[in-house]
């Protein structure tokens, strides 16, 4: 089926669905419009006015609305809500056209004649009787008046006073109030070959202008309540009614499977203690009613009346035994897979396929809030309905019992009052089964924390439903900083061998499962981290992430790729010698990070990769886990304690911390104004211009990612002045290398021999102007802006903000830094960095030139 949601040219907004083998054509229009809106002097109108649009129109008067319809054999109806009114016809495609014509003008020229509104209080008034009568509807109506808010305290049908009272005025004010053209939306589904037909005769018609409805918050009373009512009935019935949360929370599919698990089935807990095995009551049920704003849950006991004592005692004793033994995966899988199949078996329909949609608009205004619903629900953990079943009963309970009339019922406010404070006092106890995050929460992004999982062992996480998609990442300290001449390579080593199989799962085995679920998983090594990452589909996240924490914590490192890594690592070092870019930027690290770390290969030398073991590498592993900080990511659609659980489940074993090791911290005397040239025998001539900087995330760094930002792109006069206007190169590139431990600046080029001198000299020619004159106020600010859009444009996948925020805690920076550098940045003044400039970019540069002389 084809869905389109359009507006039309009378502005009505309309959803069509096409079916095109369908037999069939429906058409429902839904309106944001229910009891709820109304007041004191209006109570039931909206659903007089249902009643109201089918005495007829000026083009179908009196019966013939329902005789036309009829006559083809369709069929019309319409029902009343607390939040929402659907009118509807279903008749057969060929008589499609007609279809929408009856509907269209009776929602939108209803003539509510003063000869139809008498006779129909009376029929109306009867229906009230009869709602009356019928034992189901009013217990409701008592559970209304007991513990529902005001505005959801009356009966959708009103009562006798306000019934009897109604008058044209009214309806056409509430009409035109409510059922308008902003709170509408058209449904026609089915076989739509008459498409351009239907949207000719729906745009002839013209609902109302008026206001979006703005529906009160549905919450309940702020007290326990408990009542007891008598009517004409054999049994009494028990009704919990307990506050729920907004339909598009998404605590809400979890408390929906909790009370169904608890409540739903023959072989639910309830039924079980108090019908099967008890034979106390008759039945149970629970189930969740959600209004436009909030919810609430209800949990049914019908039994003999003899019996309140024991059923009330062992529903009690039910709750606690659930608290203590939670539910298994396949009872919530039971649960679960029955609400997904409901909604599949939706589509067998067009009819409630429609439905179903058009609910989604009337319950949220969102067609397709119900699909996300179910999305939420399917990523459910047991650990999660367990919690938010606890957090259920520790809310309010209200309590509504019916018993047959003459019941000797003196005691039994007294035994619910005690049944109240125990359920209580048992959700209570198991308050330590909820799991509770200290968390650090961005003060920029409220969906980024960080918790602390164990003694230097960090998690961040990001919760993403964009997209059912997530990252994952290990990020351990260590990396290049961390290593000498001797062991030089060690960490890219280690990160290359992570990937190959773990103790319970070999390589080509591993590789080919998660590739069947595109999962990719990689490993990382920097100036001052090292890692794993992994990227995937959340469906399938549960055994990727397993398989992630297995290879990171037991990695099995076989020999045989080993040797293959060291020998291509080897390959990769004698290519570079003929690489005069890579040498340009060897020989520039080992002039601004002399003798430090930072200045060798990352992926080590020939003779240290010779020396390094297999057994050398995973006990330096094994010690990183064990003794220096960590910090995983998890960002995605996943549940919080989803991802704190899975971790802690595997780290506990395989880490034993004793304490956790500093990282130690490098000093570095970089040689400076140094010229150096060095031969290769090539066309171009690979120049870098640079000098030491300083530390990451300091008042100069930033100052330098301004200007680095300012003479960067095609637009800069860095680019225009030696690339276009002078044509000395082909790209010229400004590079600003900050670390935690040491950084420079500078400006690389590739130029022709002939040029490179005139390169260099108009490349400092452009440094002096700037040292001398600064920026102008207006280049400073729009750097400023181009930066703050470049930040935005950098952080858009879960990759992103994973790095974006895991780097700085693994560091002990904090979760907001770099928000908060970008504070600063903003926060500058021209004076300020022009006077840094005239002092950084004084002429005392190092140089180096690859090429021929």
């Amino acid at each position: 089926m084809n869905t389109e949601n359009i507006i039309l040219e009378n502005g009505l907004n309309t959803l069509f669905i096409d079916a095109p083998h369908s037999n069939v054509t429906t058409a429902q229009i839904w309106f944001k419009a229910g009891s709820s809106l109304e007041n004191t002097t209006n109570r039931g109108i909206a659903h007089f006015l249902e009643h109201m649009f089918f005495k007829g129109t000026k083009k179908y008067p009196e019966m013939m609305i329902a005789k036309t319809v009829e006559s083809y054999g369709g069929e019309i109806n319409a029902f009343t809500s607390f939040d929402y009114t659907c009118y509807y016809i279903n008749g057969p495609a060929t008589d499609a056209t007609t279809t929408v014509d009856v509907l269209m003008d009776m929602v939108s020229n209803p003539l509510f004649k003063s000869e139809d509104i008498e006779p129909e209080k009376g029929v109306v008034f009867e229906e009230y009787r009869r709602s009356i009568d019928n034992q189901s509807q009013f217990n409701f109506f008592k559970i209304q008046k007991n513990c529902f808010p005001k505005s959801y305290a009356s009966p959708i049908l009103g009562n006798e006073k306000t019934i009897k009272a109604f008058n044209r005025e009214q309806l056409i004010e509430f009409r035109t109030n409510n059922y308008n053209n902003q709170n509408a939306l058209l449904v026609v589904a089915g076989n739509l070959s008459k498409r351009s037909q239907i949207e000719k005769i729906i745009n002839k018609y013209k609902l109302p202008n008026g206001n979006h409805s703005t529906f009160p918050k549905f919450k309940l009373k702020s007290k326990p309540s408990i009542a007891v009512h008598e009517t004409n009935v054999n049994q009494s019935v028990l009704t919990l009614v307990i506050q729920a949360p907004d339909y598009k929370d998404p605590k809400s599919p979890i408390e929906d499977l909790a009370i169904n698990c608890l409540c739903f089935g023959d072989i639910s807990p309830l039924y079980k203690k108090l019908v099967s095995q008890k034979a106390l009551a008759s039945s149970t049920s629970g189930s969740t009613m959600f209004f436009a704003e909030g919810g609430c849950h209800f949990i049914r006991l019908s039994f003999p009346t003899e019996n309140t004592k024991d059923v009330l005692e062992y529903f009690h004793q039910t709750i606690e035994d659930v608290f203590k033994n939670p539910f298994s995966s396949d009872d919530i899988d039971r649960i679960r897979n029955q609400y997904i199949a409901s909604k599949v078996y939706e589509k067998e329909s067009i009819e409630s396929f429609a439905f179903s949609l058009g609910h989604g608009f009337a319950q949220s205004g969102d067609i397709h809030c119900e699909d996300e619903f179910i999305q939420a629900m399917k990523k459910v953990s047991k650990k999660q309905v367990h919690q938010k079943l606890i957090e259920i009963f520790k809310k309010n309970v209200h309590m509504t019992l019916q018993v047959p009339k003459g019941s000797k019922n003196e005691s039994t406010k007294k035994e619910l009052e005690k049944l109240n404070a125990k359920l209580h006092k048992s959700a209570m106890s198991h308050q330590n089964d909820i799991t509770s995050h200290n968390a650090t929460i961005s003060n920029y992004d409220p969906k980024a924390m960080v918790i602390e999982i164990d003694k230097g062992i960090k998690l961040f996480y990001r919760h993403n439903d964009l997209t059912p998609t997530y990252s994952f990442n290990a990020y351990i300290k260590g990396g290049q900083s961390d290593e000498s001449l001797e062991s030089s390579g060690i960490y890219n080593l280690i990160a290359k061998n992570l990937i190959y199989g773990h103790k319970k799962k070999k390589y080509d085995e591993l590789k080919s499962e998660l590739e069947k679920k595109s999962t990719y998983i990689n490993g990382f090594s920097g100036r001052n981290a090292y890692g794993l990452t992994l990227h995937g589909l959340s469906e399938f996240s549960e055994e990727s992430l397993e398989h992630f924490l297995m290879l990171l914590l037991w990695p099995s490192m076989p020999s045989s790729f080993f040797k293959i890594e060291k020998e291509l690592i080897k390959r990769t070092l004698h290519i570079q010698q003929e690489d005069p870019v890579k040498k340009c930027f060897s020989e520039f690290n080992k002039l601004v990070f002399k003798n430090h770390p930072y200045s060798w290969d990352i992926i080590g030398n020939n003779k240290s990769i010779s020396s390094l073991t297999r057994k050398k590498v995973l006990e330096k592993h094994q010690e990183n886990l064990n003794q220096k900080e960590i910090v995983f990511s998890y960002c995605g659609d996943q549940d919080l304690d989803f991802i704190v659980g899975k971790i802690k489940e595997l780290t506990h074993n395989a880490i034993k911390r004793s304490r956790v090791r500093k990282a130690k911290k490098n000093t570095v005397r970089p040689i400076k104004v140094s010229h150096q040239k060095f031969f290769f025998d090539r066309e171009q001539t690979h120049i870098m211009i640079g000098k030491p900087a300083f530390k990451s995330g300091s008042t100069e760094d930033l100052y330098l990612k301004i200007f680095s930002s300012f003479l960067s792109g095609q637009s800069s006069e860095l680019f225009l002045e030696v690339r276009d206007r002078q044509g000395l190169c082909y790209a010229v590139q400004v590079l600003q290398n900050s670390a935690l431990e040491a950084s420079y600046w500078g400006i690389y080029i590739g130029s022709g021999r002939d040029k490179k001198d005139k390169a260099i000299s108009a490349i400092k020619d452009i440094l002096k102007k700037y040292q001398q004159k600064g920026l102008k106020k207006s280049e400073f600010n729009t750097t400023i802006k181009m930066i703050q859009g470049q930040n935005l444009l950098n952080i858009q996948t879960n990759e992103d903000f994973a790095h974006y925020y895991s780097i700085p805690v693994l560091h002990n920076l904090g979760l907001d830094y770099q928000h908060e550098s970008f504070d600063k940045i903003k926060n500058m003044k021209v004076e300020d960095f022009n006077a840094f400039l005239s002092k950084f970019l004084i002429d005392k540069w190092n140089i180096v030139e690859v090429g021929r002389d």
